[in-house]
């Protein structure tokens, strides 16, 4: 499918040419000067625009200024062509965005070979962009589904840890996920075994509930989900370097 490009001259010699030269290469689409361009593309977007300068009505500065002024519009290429040799109104041309100048009379390789050029250059940029995009909005999405994991596994947890018989494979099925699967994210993202992270939150648990006055050690082992006393004094020490008791007396002085 051939690329859409504009060509605005008033000349009708002159507009002849260019179309006798791009019409091989490129979708042409043609007007007389900038008011009609600016109409060609509120219905149709070139990929790019050739533009004479001195017009009747809308001049290719006015055309160029109203191009960059609309969002749809903005990002379109402009190439100018003119007779016009001051410096000063290719400065007026370029400071207005137009990405070329080329001068009557020209080459008509150059015009073909720039056109294709400026066109590749843009097509390359809008797939690049759109990859961008993609990945951008990929890891995003993987993002949301890594958080809703987290959030959903601590908060499971949170709730059951009274619960002795909490295991792994209750939240795996809990999350509808495999014991496998379940294990090998939960590794990535909590960066420890499950039954590491459980058994920490439960003793966390039970450190709060002694500094709140709870002073049986008992009643405290079985609320947080451990059958063996012997075994909650064990883990608690190991985590704490302290026993609950010397917790509990220490809270109570």
């Amino acid at each position: 499918m051939k690329q859409k490009v504009l060509i605005v001259e008033d000349y009708s010699p002159m507009r002849q040419i260019l179309i006798d030269i791009l019409a091989d290469y490129f979708d042409l689409l043609v007007a007389e000067d900038g008011e009609k361009a600016l109409e060609i593309c509120e219905n149709t977007l070139p990929d790019l625009i050739i533009s004479d300068i001195m017009m009747p009505n809308t001049n290719g500065l006015a055309l160029l200024d109203s191009l960059k002024s609309n969002e749809f519009t903005k990002d379109i290429p402009l190439i100018f062509i003119t007779a016009l040799t001051e410096l000063e109104d290719k400065y007026k041309g370029l400071a207005l965005g137009a990405i070329d100048y080329l001068y009557k009379p020209f080459d008509a390789k150059e015009l073909i070979f720039k056109t294709q050029n400026i066109l590749k250059d843009r097509e390359n940029w809008r797939s690049k962009h759109e990859i961008g995009l993609l990945k951008q909005e990929h890891k995003i999405n993987i993002a949301d589904k890594n958080a809703a994991f987290v959030n959903a596994t601590k908060k499971y947890i949170s709730e059951n840890l009274s619960n002795s018989e909490l295991s792994v494979k209750l939240i795996a099925t809990s999350l509808d996920m495999s014991l496998s699967t379940f294990e090998r994210y939960f590794e990535k993202y909590f960066h420890e075994t499950p039954k590491v992270y459980i058994r920490k939150n439960r003793l966390e648990k039970a450190y709060l509930l002694f500094k709140n006055n709870y002073t049986s050690v008992a009643d405290v082992a079985f609320s947080v989900g451990f059958n063996s006393l012997s075994y909650f004094c064990k883990c608690f020490k190991d985590q704490y370097k302290v026993s609950p008791s010397v917790v509990i007396n220490k809270t109570t002085i």
